[in-house]
């Protein structure tokens, strides 16, 4: 996986010696490698207008692989990270060719793919990758990420001079000095668009480019991104060619994510979408070895049996004859890491997400692992999560009536969407309509991700920021920030209405949320690499053409006109021959590593971590939040707590774990006190 940074000076930036220079690359590797403990290496530019600095994670050409790499003129540079796969096929044909390869890494693949076909060698790239290029002779630098932005990449203008780097704290030993940005975080910018809480540090957009020329001029164009069919489209093939189709492609992404030439683990939880990759895998590797056996990695919360998962999962484990690691996450061990889970992923925390699953990473890398395969990302592509059936009622579904699937009646469809709707209430589920008030905004009423992981409201912040900035609009932030084409084809009802919601909740809640605090950084904190096989592009590409009714098929009740939605159906369908029956019919669970119980004596360890550290004083520094409403949430928080029967946090825990953040945050980047 690893982990780069990189010095740009366009003509008009004063460039450093050589030695400062390098300096300055060792001071920013040395902050992110915890990403790479295996190597490191720089490459600075005859004239030091370009410095490129790489920490190694060795799992793919252990001997020759290190970085920065280049061509065999000396005119091509770059550093890569992530993991391409599909390598040997590509790097053959290349050499069929004439192109000449210094190592078996798949990361050369850059090198030699941009000589062939320069910027469009994107095309060719399959996996998580984030890299940055140098031409010499072009004097420009070319800079990449994945198309689901798998693996981080950021960058800032500083001193004159272009930095990008895998992790913001890279920057600080580049010179650069971190500042609050006031109106991305009252308006959501880090889950909203592609800003941070810094100002100036901007994430480069999944399925970007980014080009830098030497007058200082910085473009970045997308070159691929998520599209779906028109509602009304007729689905040419049948259902059981669908189901095979699924199944052929993930079982494809499982084996190319199985190459390795260190050992590899399974993260395993007790629902379907780990339990198919581990079964999935399980399978590949014993038609090579029939006694092959995974590890897998589950966490336990011994805590809360109705929350914890272990006993499932070691049910799956012993069908598959895996061994099992499992993983205690009390609360006491959530706390314990919650700060450097903020510290690692950059942003805020309003959960314990991020902590257990650094928690779980941490126990892989104990056991001599660095590679494991995860279900990460199944959610999203098919239909996963209790919102969806909302947005799926919106809009009849023209493509599944054509193959013959029964559906309710446009009045059943209706009157179950109300009913839903008055049952759960408005805010309950990521559901996408067109606002009458206004029709060119989609209105987002996300309450898993504006309650859950976005915690803060007006009365939080300073009454004298929000004179300024207005009231958060989060709902509208995001919106905004999603590309207008697919606003257009949810307003003029173009796209079904749940292939609008997959994609926003793709964009926001997988890409900006799940991929980094859950997935990029929580594991490479540990320097694990987390490969993620339902984010295959070929596999989401295809997908994505199939009708909403397969992603979430509806089952005809015993009583005339009742229904039931099954979420995820054409997955399960797809993985039924890896998976036990229990896992197969098993409905989906939220992902909550929960507090202790309620039934616990005294404060507890999340409330006592909170008293120390939510002061008047470390509010204040802060120059963001309104202390006295900080001050009473956190009364109200240690007299009283609620515990959900879910797992999920109280609601004022998440106002303080944010808080907490940010503390944190300026704490470790010193970042000044905010005032206009």
């Amino acid at each position: 996986m690893c982990g780069l940074t990189s010095v740009f000076h366009p003509d008009a930036a004063v460039r450093p010696t050589a030695n400062t220079l390098t300096a300055e690359l060792e001071a920013s590797l040395e902050s992110i490698k915890h990403r790479g403990p295996d190597s490191k290496g720089i490459y600075i530019s005859p004239d030091a207008r370009v410095g490129l600095g790489h920490v190694r994670l060795s799992i793919i050409d252990l001997a020759t692989g290190q970085q920065p790499m280049s061509d065999e003129d000396q005119l091509i540079h770059c550093v890569v990270t992530g993991e391409l796969y599909d390598h040997e096929r590509i790097r053959a044909e290349l050499e069929s060719k004439g192109h000449s390869f210094k190592t078996k890494s798949d990361s050369e693949l850059v090198v030699q793919l941009y000589k062939r076909d320069g910027i469009n060698l994107l095309f060719h790239l399959r996996g998580e990758f984030a890299f940055v290029l140098y031409d010499v002779k072009r004097r420009f630098l070319f800079a990449a990420r994945d198309r689901f932005g798998i693996k981080p990449l950021y960058y800032t203008v500083s001193n004159g001079r272009i930095l990008f780097a895998s992790e913001i704290k890279a920057f600080m030993g580049l010179g650069w000095h971190a500042e609050w940005d006031i109106d991305s975080i009252i308006h959501n910018g880090e889950v909203s668009d592609e800003r941070t809480v810094f100002k100036g540090v901007q994430k480069l957009a999944a399925g970007h480019f980014a080009l830098c020329s030497a007058s200082g001029y910085i473009r970045t164009e997308r070159y691929w991104d998520m599209t779906y069919p028109a509602a009304n489209a007729p689905f040419t093939s049948t259902v059981d060619s669908a189901i095979s189709n699924v199944r052929e492609i993930l079982v494809e992404s499982v084996r190319l994510r199985l190459r390795s030439d260190v050992p590899l683990a399974v993260y395993l939880s007790g629902g379907i979408d780990s339990s198919a990759v581990a079964g999935i895998a399980t399978h590949l590797l014993r038609q090579k070895d029939p006694n092959a056996k995974l590890t897998a990695f589950t966490l336990a919360y011994i805590e809360d049996e109705i929350t914890d998962e272990s006993p499932i999962a070691l049910r799956t484990a012993a069908h598959l004859g895996a061994e099992v690691k499992m993983v205690n996450a009390t609360e006491s061990a959530l706390v314990g890491v919650f700060e450097e889970s903020v510290w690692h992923s950059e942003m805020v925390n309003a959960t314990f997400h991020g902590a257990g699953k650094m928690l779980l990473s941490k126990a892989v890398r104990d056991n001599g692992f660095k590679v494991a395969l995860s279900g990460e990302g199944a959610d999203e592509i098919f239909g996963g999560y209790s919102w969806f059936p909302l947005d799926y009622l919106r809009r009849p579904d023209p493509a599944a009536a054509g193959l013959g699937i029964p559906l309710p009646s446009d009045n059943q469809r209706r009157e179950i969407l109300a009913n839903l709707e008055r049952s759960a209430g408005a805010g309950a589920f990521s559901s996408v309509n067109v606002d009458v008030a206004d029709s060119s905004l989609i209105k987002i009423g996300s309450h898993h991700v504006t309650a859950t992981l976005i915690p803060f409201y007006g009365p939080t912040f300073k009454p004298d920021i929000i004179e300024i900035t207005g009231e958060p609009e989060i709902a509208r932030a995001i919106v905004e920030g999603i590309d207008p084409r697919v606003r257009q084809n949810s307003i003029s009802d173009t796209w079904h209405s749940l292939n609008v919601a997959l994609y926003m909740t793709a964009k926001t809640f997988l890409g900006r949320i799940i991929l980094n605090q859950v997935g990029d950084r929580a594991d490479m904190v540990n320097a694990v690499e987390n490969r993620v096989s339902y984010l295959d592009h070929r596999l989401v590409e295809y997908v994505n053409t199939l009708p909403p009714s397969l992603k979430i098929m509806p089952i005809a009740g015993s009583k005339p006109g009742t229904w039931t939605f099954n979420e995820k159906w054409i997955l399960r369908q797809a993985v039924k021959p890896f998976v036990t029956e229990e896992i197969f019919i098993r409905k989906k669970a939220a992902y909550n590593p929960p507090p202790r119980p309620e039934a616990a004596a005294g404060l507890g360890p999340l409330q006592l971590h909170l008293s120390r550290r939510i002061t008047r004083d470390n509010v204040e520094r802060l120059g963001i939040f309104h202390w006295p409403c900080i001050r009473a949430t956190l009364k109200d928080y240690l007299e009283s707590p609620s515990f959900h029967a879910n797992g999920a946090i109280d609601e004022r825990a998440r106002i303080l774990l944010g808080v907490l953040s940010f503390i944190v945050l300026q704490e470790r980047f010193d970042v000044p006190t905010f005032q206009f």
